[in-house]
């Protein structure tokens, strides 16, 4: 009967999270494990050919270093990625992207199986799989940074929408005559409730509240960082507290509305703003307990992200590994 026996054997896939400043490569077990990693500076110089030159030295680094068969290598790159073509239409980190068939760069010196993503996309299927979302089909990824990027999962599944973009949510509209963002529009989500969101909410203070804020930075509100204003917190600061509570009100009204489009409600939080949760978190659950239907607040589960440093890389790897026949 040996003949008939099957033995179960791990998958080995290397995963790849381009950052602005940041290239993190990995060889990734297809339960999550990392096998083997490694973080190099994505440097000054940012075209499309040097960076994936970049990458495929990276990668060539990693497959020698490793005796494991590799099924693939998986790459989440920030912005709008159509991951069927190929192209990244642009990218915040790289500004001078635009329309790059950046998966026919990559394989004039990668020679796995390829394929690319958004690297939110890929954070959020690290987690579905492995992390705070384990065990759930569906789920919403939100990485608070200097922008707020979004992920989408739905019946486990990655949702791309046409030509990849689905999932940016940092410009759900939620003040229609707000400040100007850089995509053109006015008040989106991501100028109140990501790394820049105080420069805005600090002229939301009554006059002698502002200025005492301001006076932490010379006056300065462009020097308002989240980081700041959690450290202002931290030592016990009322006014700090206060825009804490006004930045988790702007977070909870656009997860309120990704909840009642999607009805989706596992979110998972993870980004530098992150680290900032207990400061944040209750009036972000009162504004989305206020705006969504009661069956959908029963379900609520807001989640802070559990992978750390290398959700990319975990996220990236699973891609491949779930494209296998």
């Amino acid at each position: 009967m040996a003949e008939f026996e099957v033995t179960m054997k791990s998958l080995y896939a290397i995963g790849v999270d381009l950052g602005g400043t940041n290239l993190r490569v990995g060889v990734i077990r297809d339960d999550g494990h990392v096998e083997a990693d490694a973080a190099v500076p994505v440097g000054t110089e940012k075209s499309a050919d040097r960076i994936a030159s970049l990458i495929g030295e990276h990668v060539a680094l990693m497959q020698n270093q490793t005796s494991l068969p590799l099924t693939g290598c998986g790459c989440g790159i920030p912005g709008i990625v159509d991951s069927d073509r190929g192209i990244v239409f642009n990218s915040p980190n790289f500004p001078d992207w635009q329309d790059v068939p950046i998966l026919k760069l990559l394989e004039k010196s990668i020679t796995l199986p390829l394929l690319i993503d958004n690297d939110a996309n890929m954070f959020a299927l690290a987690e579905l799989l492995f992390g705070a979302g384990k065990g759930r089909h569906n789920l919403i990824m939100l990485t608070l940074g200097s922008g707020i990027g979004g992920g989408i999962v739905i019946d486990g599944k990655v949702f791309h929408g046409d030509r990849g973009f689905a999932g940016e949510v940092g410009h759900i509209v939620v003040e229609p005559d707000g400040v100007p963002c850089g995509c053109k529009s006015h008040g989106c989500w991501e100028q109140y409730a990501a790394g820049r969101a105080f420069t805005h909410l600090v002229h939301r203070l009554p006059k002698h509240e502002r200025e005492a804020v301001l006076a932490e930075v010379y006056g300065d509100a462009n020097q308002l960082s989240p980081e700041l204003i959690a450290s202002l917190a931290g030592r016990g600061n009322t006014i700090a507290k206060e825009l804490w509570r006004s930045y988790g009100r702007y977070l909870g009204i656009g997860i309120a509305s990704l909840i009642n489009v999607l009805g989706i409600t596992t979110i998972v939080i993870g980004g530098g703003i992150a680290r900032s949760w207990d400061y944040f978190i209750d009036a972000c659950r009162a504004e989305i307990m206020s705006r969504t239907y009661h069956k959908n607040v029963v379900q609520l589960k807001l989640l802070p992200a559990s992978l750390g440093e290398n959700t990319g890389i975990v996220g990236a790897a699973s891609a491949m590994f779930q494209r296998r026949p």
